[in-house]
């Protein structure tokens, strides 16, 4: 027989209004799903995956980390990049190697480095504090700084967060 929790797992990876109320009732339940949500990531495609990733950084219940490390091999670079990114926003331990040989890998792919995958990378390791920010690889590296106005509200809190923040040059 199959548990509640167990069926919302599977719903992450439904319609989006179905996998955005599973995501929901997931996170509400908190670290009890947490289990389940682990255990039920192999059945789940990329968008499950997805799902599933932002349960695990709403949650911050740390037993979900070998389950994001296992996810930056995955096929799917936005996976990828968003498990280094949660690992990175829980400050999961063990993660920096994980999340380093996940960045050879983007080298090895030779995937652009402005691309999102080894932007959000860069940023894990950085704030796992395995590397310091450098701008020497930026396309925009020779312009001047640009001045960010933060939005009203809370900051976010990884590079894939909805929020735009609007720049002003100086």
């Amino acid at each position: 027989m199959t548990s509640h929790i167990e069926t919302l797992v599977q719903q992450l990876d439904g319609k989006a209004d179905e996998s955005y109320d599973a995501r929901a009732e997931l996170i509400w339940i908190g670290a009890d799903a947490i289990p389940a949500v682990i255990d039920g990531l192999p059945s789940l495609g990329g968008f499950g995956q997805l799902t599933a990733i932002e349960v695990f950084e709403e949650v911050g219940d740390p037993r979900c980390g070998p389950a994001l490390i296992g996810l930056l091999d995955s096929d799917n670079p936005t996976v990828r990049e968003w498990a280094a990114t949660t690992l990175a926003s829980l400050k999961i331990d063990g993660a920096v190697e994980p999340v380093r040989h996940a960045y050879r890998a983007c080298l090895e792919r030779e995937t652009p480095p402005g691309w999102s995958e080894p932007e959000g990378i860069r940023w894990a390791l950085t704030e796992l504090g395995a590397r310091t920010p450098s701008s020497h690889h930026s396309p925009r590296a020779c312009e001047p700084p640009l001045q960010r106005t933060p939005p009203a509200g809370p900051r976010p809190t990884s590079p894939r967060s909805s929020t735009t923040w609007p720049t002003t040059p100086r």
